[in-house]
């Protein structure tokens, strides 16, 4: 089986997982979001020690759970103040323990534990309010967020298709030297595109500019998603995250996108409808 036809069958699997897991219901949504957070922190922590840097895993995936459940038991309106107080006691326990540790860069390897949490653990624990951000009781818009995973998936396949064919100008080549400015914009082009179609052939609160705003965050901070990913790949010396995804790499490698741009799609939907 070749590189080409084993991406396809497995980017058909993960389009068809994802789409089930929106549409289904919020629950099977919830795991399958809290599943994919934890892979993900698994590759940030295992790609962290090539460097030398040793994330406290044990306490990390704790933390994450906790932190991810916070999220949804408020999702779905179940009082979450003792995972948030658990959550608040780990996150400082890590420092305490870290003095047991005999490895160097002790502030480091802190550091990246509460990063993983940051960077993977809070996106993902925000997409059980992208299908509701108005926060109102038994409301639950999938078509949201699926829309989000689509204009993300247009903006990474016509920037690449753009950049391969008239791709002349860098856009950012200390990180990422085949991303140009052709591709940036072929992707934003097709992305405003693709939100006008949604707009037009989905029922949701919003209205026209706010799918517009939408697509514009997608493809500006989905891109420095991208560069901010090829950056922690860059500095452990990887070509990908992982191999879990054949012939795409790892999780990190597919939802780098969506770790950007979900906390400024919620804030922005959170503000537009409360």
């Amino acid at each position: 089986m070749n590189n080409f036809t084993t991406r396809t069958i497995t980017g058909g699997v993960y389009v068809i997982a994802v789409v089930s897991a929106i549409m289904f219901n919020p629950i099977v949504l919830s795991v399958f979001f809290g599943l994919v957070a934890l892979v993900s922190l698994y590759e940030f922590y295992k790609n962290s020690k090539i460097k030398d840097i040793f994330a406290q895993n044990i306490l990390g995936f704790t933390l994450a759970i906790t932190t991810y459940l916070s999220f949804s038991l408020k999702a779905f309106e179940i009082d979450n103040k003792y995972a948030i107080a658990l959550s608040l006691l780990l996150v400082f326990l890590i420092f305490i323990i870290e003095l047991y540790n005999k490895k160097g860069n002790p502030f480091t390897n802190i550091a990246y534990t509460i990063l993983g949490i940051v960077y993977i653990v809070i996106p993902m624990g925000l997409t059980n309010f992208i299908v509701n951000p108005s926060l109102t009781t038994n409301t639950f818009i999938p078509i949201l967020l699926l829309s989000v995973f689509i204009l993300a998936w247009c903006n990474d396949t016509f920037a690449y298709l753009v950049g391969v064919k008239f791709g002349k100008n860098r856009l950012f080549e200390r990180i990422s030297p085949k991303k140009s400015w052709e591709g940036f914009f072929g992707g934003f082009v097709f992305v405003q595109i693709a939100s006008i179609i949604l707009y037009k052939y989905t029922n949701t609160p919003l209205f026209f500019f706010d799918f517009m705003i939408m697509g514009a965050i997608v493809s500006i901070i989905g891109t420095y998603g991208d560069l901010v990913e090829s950056m922690f790949k860059r500095q452990m010396g990887v070509k990908d995250s992982g191999n879990i995804l054949p012939g795409h790499g790892g999780f990190l490698d597919r939802f780098d996108i969506i770790f950007f741009i979900i906390p400024f799609i919620f804030t922005y939907l959170f503000l537009r409808l409360n």
